[in-house]
């Protein structure tokens, strides 16, 4: 799979987290020219008047202007600022509208916000619990920058249960796995009952990854009713997965035909630590 050319998105509020976003985006943009532009978006609220000067809008603006002139022509990229619309109820949400109407390929978002990280990590900030429960388009998490090296590539972990929407994370992993030192790690984590679906789903992915050039393995994991306490602390004690890649709900979503927010996805969200690569 190769992206229909498209642009990639950072949602910044001028924090250190969303600048380490918008260079984690850089990675992605600056290599093949996969995508047509990198588009810098900011939503200011009018009635923040007590914002420090960093946190300004005209600030912000004249930041990412300076980062993206020195790199790339203005043919490449955008710089989309806006006042928070009258009726709109937050700016996260006019940030989503943004991405839906620039029809993005992903946005990029920091794991946290102007506060910098909380105490208890697994308590979300504002923005990303609203951008990965609400966003229209795939989102990236940014918990920390990762960059390829001369020798290692970026290292994906796709969590695959079966449905339709995870075999549309994988096809989001192949396609962000472009550079040839890149590699996937396509694991199943089944609880009890669905153990014995793990032949049937490595028979689909070897049938799936066929089709690409990319470095790969398949992993199944011990079935436990806490599969996702198993795929998280895999993630964890390792030193070499940099983005976990999962849908928005997964097979008991697809069972019941509907559109929640799954408890894996959440979990993940919460409590691994590589980059989150949310597709929904």
């Amino acid at each position: 799979m190769e992206l229909n050319k498209s642009n990639i998105m950072v949602a910044t509020d001028g924090s250190q987290a969303s600048k380490q976003a918008f260079f984690q985006a850089v990675e992605f943009f600056e290599y093949k020219n996969i995508f047509n532009q990198i588009i810098v978006t900011h939503v200011s609220d009018g009635s923040k008047t007590y914002l420090p000067f960093e946190f300004q809008s005209t600030t912000i603006y004249e930041d990412y202007k300076v980062e993206l002139l020195s790199r790339y022509p203005e043919a490449n990229y955008q710089l989309v600022f806006q006042e928070k619309a009258q009726g709109q109820e937050n700016v996260r949400n006019q940030i989503l509208s943004i991405a839906g109407d620039l029809n993005v390929s992903y946005l990029i978002v920091g794991f946290n916000g102007r506060k910098g990280v909380k105490q208890d990590v697994t308590i979300l900030g504002q923005t990303v619990r609203n951008s990965v429960y609400n966003s229209k388009v795939p989102l990236i998490a940014v918990k920390k920058l990762y960059k390829r090296d001369e020798t290692n590539g970026f290292k994906f972990v796709v969590c695959i249960d079966g449905s339709k929407k995870s075999y549309k994370s994988l096809e989001s992993a192949i396609a962000l796995s472009f550079d040839e030192r890149d590699s996937l790690l396509i694991c199943f984590a089944p609880t009890p009952d669905r153990e014995a679906f793990g032949t049937t789903i490595k028979t689909k992915v070897e049938e799936f990854m066929g089709k690409y050039q990319r470095k790969w393995q398949y992993k199944q994991l011990d079935a436990s009713y806490r599969a996702i306490e198993n795929v998280i602390e895999m993630i964890n004690n390792s030193d070499d997965l940099d983005f976990v890649v999962f849908g928005s709900n997964g097979y008991r979503a697809q069972l019941e035909n509907k559109t929640f927010f799954g408890s894996t996805a959440d979990e993940l969200l919460k409590k691994a630590k590589a980059n989150i690569i949310m597709v929904p």
